[in-house]
């Protein structure tokens, strides 16, 4: 109980003492005023009902379990969801995937605010998506008899030398969920060593694969090049989900690529289009762009960048093959199992601890390269541009590794049932 109570003096000093930098994340706007009040668990109202309640923190992973949301749905009409973000912009992505459902921002763990929102949002059960592990939810939530589930749990290498130094910690609060769903054997291992208890855990698989081999089964190429004007004859090279330090690395690679070879079109989709620095980078390159979100104007040039948001897997649709970002950079990589779902050959950077196993199995099946530094890079993109036959091999072998790992979806819905049931 000792360990809970410093837990909550910290997080009570972190929101004093940063409170400033939250206010500018937090402050309202006019479309939701109400996004500091959530983070202190002020919900504009009580749900009547019991509800499911999904907690997910980046877009990704709310992405990631749109089939099974869906699957619930279909199964279960009369069940209330609830989704709990954290940022904005996942706010705004899940009211147009999920229009029906109540979203709220997830609140701060800090006890009072904890309770206060398991009262409003009155749950059933918790689904933490991924590696979403919050102290107070699971000790209050234990408290009230709310079952806790994690899905799709994953812990890199990386996050594990991180959490192995607060052990002392973690084999106190891990015990607290009700029943863990890995991705893999090794991630399995690894939450038992940092304390879940072993009966709890479970090895479905990544609902990633899944998630990712729906979409394409959605998305025409034929449709998304008639919807740009792209023509057949224009090769596509997409670099997606670009971090602010390796934009201008890979503004370099493009700006060879665009000099040797003239029937490609690259497309650059920065990650964060409220911390893009490309546009400048761009500018002092003197390169001729075209965004987006100002089409037509200088829709003809061969470089576009992509600042909205969703479209992404468009571009994936039609592409070549595809760079992965996050993974020149220690940031860790974002994921490379979406392009390899739409048989495209992956590119991704030696920095990829937080897509370690999905990229082990396409890479390890031949759909995927791993290159070193930003030469590598561009000197790999050239060697496929100059070799079309085998970009089709590595895509077909991408694909093949998408669909050897499908079905995680039901494995966790096969486990949420469970307490639906009940």
């Amino acid at each position: 109980m000792v360990y809970f109570w410093i837990y909550d003096f910290i997080i009570f000093l972190f929101i004093i003492f940063f409170f400033p930098f939250i206010w500018r994340r937090i402050k309202p706007e006019k479309d939701y005023p109400f996004d500091w009040k959530e983070r202190i668990g002020l919900y504009p109202e009580k749900i009547k009902e019991k509800s499911i309640w999904f907690q997910t923190v980046s877009v990704g992973e709310l992405f990631s379990i749109t089939p099974l949301i869906k699957k619930i749905r279909e199964k279960y009409p009369d069940e209330r969801i609830i989704i709990t973000v954290t940022t904005k912009t996942g706010r705004k992505i899940c009211l147009e995937n999920f229009p029906q459902i109540k979203v709220f921002f997830f609140p701060f763990d800090f006890s009072l605010i904890i309770r206060r929102a398991l009262h409003l949002l009155n749950p059933k059960l918790i689904v933490l998506v991924e590696t979403e592990i919050w102290p107070n939810l699971l000790r209050f939530a234990r408290r009230k008899g709310i079952p806790v589930i994690m899905i799709n749990g994953r812990i890199s290498p990386k996050s594990f030398s991180g959490y192995k130094k607060f052990r002392f910690f973690s084999k106190k609060v891990l015990p607290l969920l009700t029943e863990i769903a890995m991705r893999t054997e090794e991630e399995a291992r690894r939450i038992i060593y940092l304390g879940a208890e072993k009966e709890k855990v479970k090895v479905v698989g990544s609902i990633k694969f899944d998630q990712a081999f729906s979409l394409s089964k959605k998305i025409s190429p034929e449709s998304i090049r008639n919807l740009y004007g792209i023509p057949e004859d224009k090769r596509i090279v997409v670099f997606g989900s670009l971090h602010p330090g390796e934009e201008a690395g890979i503004v370099k690679v493009v700006k060879r690529i665009l000099e040797k070879y003239k029937d490609v079109l690259c497309v650059i989709a920065p990650r964060f289009l409220d911390r893009t620095n490309i546009f400048k980078i761009l500018e002092d390159e003197k390169m001729e762009y075209g965004r987006r979100s100002k089409f037509p104007e200088n829709k003809d040039c061969n470089l576009w960048i992509i600042d909205t948001y969703g479209e992404l897997n468009n571009f994936y649709a039609i592409c070549e093959f595809a760079f992965v970002g996050g993974s020149l950079i220690r940031w860790g990589g974002q994921n490379p199992i979406e392009p390899a779902a739409f048989r495209k050959p992956v590119l991704f950077g030696k920095y990829n601890w937080h897509f370690f196993e999905e990229w082990k199995k396409i890479k390890g099946n031949g759909g995927g390269i791993e290159v070193e530094d930003y030469e590598d890079l561009y000197t790999k993109i050239c060697w496929l541009l100059d070799n079309p036959e085998e970009i089709r091999i590595k895509g077909e072998k991408a694909y093949r590794t998408v669909l050897e790992n499908t079905g995680a979806t039901l494995r966790n819905l096969e486990i949420i049932e469970k307490y639906l049931q009940v």
